[in-house]
């Protein structure tokens, strides 16, 4: 068994020996992805197309395996290109997974695509292990130079929201949707921590994520009826795949921190028209909130990351806020250590919203609990104890001295229904001074101070200029 160590630092590897990264067309992605397709199909030896369906859901043919493309001509773009149309005519549900246009690949140097497929050598990496490293080559492409796609959250933060909503799920069988799935990691995440039976569902408007979406939910063995029936490819905020009418108990978000177009016209749609206002253009924060809410079950729970801005910004989106707490839609305000987002430096918030009225607002102020990430410097870790604190406190609806406060409605009215932490939670401690301690302190600074002045002075004495004896008196006047 290859260590999670061991496959993490090739990962790294691949990624320094190699050129790619997703803006050429998500190559790296896809070479790797065909590669596990391939090793898992070759180890269940499957003597037809129809035993090789049945077993893992696609049939990749003998002569287009990724060893066979390797021997032909591994650097040559064209052979990859003909693979991959291929796999798309012998797998329809998976028609767009791979790339339909070979100049991405051929944006790639010969020897940079060699070293790549020499690095990438997992014939003997299981099943597990290989989706872990492809997990791994996912998150590593966080950094200032391999920057990947910035809103998806960090692993740290989609098991945070994992843990958060599988602590509000009663039932046996429970439908989870993510509107903005990006490479569906954050679906995945939710999969592996709920106790019950899950429906996965996803949209995404990006055709590069869309496709990367796919290869993760492959890879991670998801059924591949399921992927082509529950998952799409759109805009969530126009909403013209998913009705009004389909509803899901989970709704997990990470939405990008972007503008949108608020077309007047939207205020017919039943999502805005009883708030009475559309976010604005520049910030489509609620948006994305109201939308997702239209799409949640009566007993259901979303969990929406967003910039801390969203709650205290007024105007249009201050309208949208009170419409929610009247509404006692906002179940918890969860504050996060700045950085806590992949590739940005801002501090953020996670709001939980449920259709069933809420008496009490949970606020809680994980702000501080926060630590350096070594290798992603806008980035910060939630510290163990901060991670298992917002899990307890959220769960047991606690108020914590300078942590955690319930706060009423009234209480929110009286503050202009502004959300800000500090209105509610007081962080601030005194800091106590030791007098004595720091008046000796002083005393032993000033000891210095005088020490070395005279030893100036028995210089600039020996120098004998009249540069030095002006310094001398300016040095005699301060004392």
């Amino acid at each position: 068994m290859i260590s999670k160590e061991r496959i993490d630092q090739i990962s790294k590897d691949i990624l320094e020996k190699s050129s790619f990264t997703f803006e050429n067309g998500s190559t790296a992605f896809e070479l790797l992805a065909y590669k596990i397709l391939s090793d898992r199909q070759r180890a269940i030896k499957p003597v037809d197309e129809n035993e090789s369906r049945d077993k893992i859901g696609y049939y990749i043919e003998p002569n287009y395996s990724f060893e066979k493309v390797a021997q032909r001509d591994r650097t040559n773009p064209e052979s990859w290109y003909e693979a991959f149309q291929k796999f798309a005519v012998t797998n329809p549900l998976l028609l767009d997974m791979f790339t339909s246009e070979y100049p991405h690949l051929g944006e790639i140097k010969d020897k940079s695509l060699e070293d790549y497929l020499t690095t990438c050598d997992f014939t003997g990496f299981s099943v597990t292990e290989s989706s872990f490293l492809f997990d791994e080559l996912l998150e590593n492409c966080y950094s200032d130079h391999r920057m990947l796609y910035s809103g998806d959250a960090p692993k740290q933060m989609r098991k945070l929201i994992a843990e958060i909503l599988n602590s509000e799920v009663k039932t046996e069988k429970v439908s989870i949707f993510d509107p903005v799935a990006m490479s569906g990691s954050l679906l995945l995440t939710l999969k592996e921590k709920f106790q019950s039976k899950v429906e996965l569902y996803g949209e995404e408007f990006s055709s590069d994520l869309f496709r990367l979406l796919k290869m993760n939910m492959v890879i991670h063995g998801i059924d591949i009826q399921t992927i082509h029936d529950n998952f799409v490819r759109g805009d969530f905020l126009k909403d013209k795949e998913f009705d009004a009418n389909s509803k899901f108990d989970i709704i997990p978000m990470t939405p990008p921190f972007s503008s949108w177009d608020a077309d007047p016209e939207l205020l017919n749609d039943p999502c805005f028209s009883e708030v009475g206002v559309l976010p604005p253009k520049s910030k489509a924060d609620y948006a994305y909130v109201l939308r997702g809410l239209q799409h949640l079950s009566e007993d259901g729970t979303m969990a929406v990351m967003l910039p801390t801005g969203a709650l205290f910004r007024s105007a249009a989106e201050g309208e949208i806020r009170k419409y929610l707490l009247e509404k006692q839609n906002i179940h918890a305000v969860i504050s996060l250590p700045q950085g806590a987002r992949n590739f940005t430096a801002i501090y953020t918030v996670l709001l939980i919203f449920k259709k069933k009225k809420t008496d009490k607002i949970l606020f809680i102020d994980a702000s501080r609990d926060g630590v350096k990430n070594a290798t992603r410097l806008k980035q910060n870790f939630l510290t163990e104890e901060g991670f298992a604190k917002i899990l307890h406190t959220y769960r047991n609806r606690e108020e914590v001295d300078r942590y955690s406060r319930l706060v009423s409605l009234d209480e929110i009215r009286e503050n202009d229904y502004n959300l800000n932490i500090p209105r509610y939670i007081d962080t601030f401690s005194e800091k106590k001074i030791d007098v004595e301690a720091t008046i000796s302190s002083l005393s032993a600074k000033q000891k210095i101070i005088e020490t070395s002045k005279k030893e100036m002075i028995e210089l600039l004495r020996k120098l004998d200029t009249p540069e030095a004896c002006q310094a001398i008196k300016a040095v005699s006047i301060s004392e």
